[in-house]
């Protein structure tokens, strides 16, 4: 029988969100250090062409994924209002 815990703690959708922010952060990370290595764009063109195509694309996925923890976040953050808050009436003097 394995000792494997059956109880352990649920992955909230919100942990998977910042673990994949995490990740795409390193993945952009990354591209941006590869001329540290001696990738550059006179050695490799394309390769290159092809990396800062994805990381562009990395960087509008993590954009996203910010907006999303923000929202899943505190929703009410959104907002300047509070629900004490109180319009001001603005009279309309066109008339």
């Amino acid at each position: 029988m394995s000792n494997i815990p059956h109880d352990l703690p649920y992955d909230s959708r919100l942990a998977r969100m910042r673990k994949r922010l995490q990740g795409l952060q390193r993945v952009a990370a990354a591209i941006n250090d590869l001329y540290i290595y001696g990738v550059y764009p006179s050695n490799y063109p394309n390769l290159t062409t092809v990396l800062e195509q994805a990381k562009d694309h990395t960087k509008n996925i993590i954009k996203e994924t910010k907006k999303e923890i923000a929202l899943f976040d505190d929703p009410m953050d959104q907002y300047d209002l509070t629900e004490n808050d109180k319009l001001e009436v603005i009279k309309d003097d066109t008339n």
